[in-house]
């Protein structure tokens, strides 16, 4: 037996476990499983850090792991000080993504995720200064993990599109695509196919990155807010880019299922 608690951010909801002896990406399948497991977009465990105040493990739903998650972050946060393991206040955090500041001292948890990169290696995406693929411009970037940014309006279909494009051969690593309908300067909606979990009714770091790349672009101001199915999060783009959104606890107990 497992045990267990559920946390969600935005609706992007997560698995929080302690170290387990056993095939991390099998044992993520079968949590993540919405039929035969709890469900959930992912898992995270926390392990003792030698240059961080803490060390977060993530692996999505097909048990894939994920360099970082924001949503999924700010929930690790919240389930560490829930155990005290981490006390309220200011955090760091180690991820594959590097060290993460984290401001945990207010309701809504904040991640400063630092400047993106713009200028990816070829490993990430070919001829990636001009992606366009069947006419759709998708602006490439990496901000916590690796993100497509695409400018639509409500009149495009994009459900044909997420998985396509998520996964098409100019991505050797498969992407994020975000689908950004730009409201107004200081809003904007954000709709997310994540690699290694499908649709999700969040996204931190996609929505993070949907606000940087509309600022870039002279599309909204450098504070706005998100609007994704679950919810709503906050995105300042001054300096670093900083996330602040929810985390909160849903469910405990134990997962009885065989463990392959």
């Amino acid at each position: 037996m497992i045990k267990f608690e559920k946390y969600q951010g935005t609706g992007n909801d997560f698995i929080l476990i302690q170290p387990q002896s056993v095939d991390l990406r099998v044992l993520a399948q079968q949590l993540c499983d919405r039929h035969f497991g709890i469900g959930a977009d992912g898992i995270m465990i926390p392990y003792p850090s030698e240059v961080a105040d803490i060390k977060m493990e993530y692996l999505n739903s097909d048990g894939s792991p994920a360099p970082m998650c924001g949503n999924g972050l700010r929930c690790f946060v919240r389930y560490c000080i829930n155990h005290g393991i981490l006390q309220k206040g200011p955090i760091t955090v180690e991820t594959l993504a590097g060290i993460i500041d984290v401001d945990a001292q207010h309701e809504l948890i904040s991640l400063n995720l630092g400047q993106p990169l713009l200028d990816l290696e070829n490993e990430y995406v070919i001829d990636h200064d001009e992606v366009i693929i069947d006419g759709i411009a998708l602006h490439t970037l990496f901000l916590g993990t690796l993100h497509a940014v695409v400018i639509v309006d409500e009149s495009l279909d994009i459900r044909p599109l997420g998985e396509k494009l998520s996964y098409h051969p100019r991505f050797p690593q498969a992407i994020n695509v975000n689908f950004v309908e730009v409201i107004d300067r200081k809003t904007i909606n954000v709709t997310t196919h994540e690699r290694g979990a499908g649709w999700t009714l969040s996204c931190g770091t996609g929505s993070a990155a949907s606000a940087y790349i509309t600022n870039l672009l002279d599309l909204t101001e450098d504070e706005v807010t998100v609007l994704v199915p679950g919810g709503e999060l906050s995105v300042q783009c001054h300096d670093d880019v900083i996330l602040s959104g929810p985390a909160i606890k849903i469910a405990s107990g134990l997962y009885e299922g065989e463990v392959q």
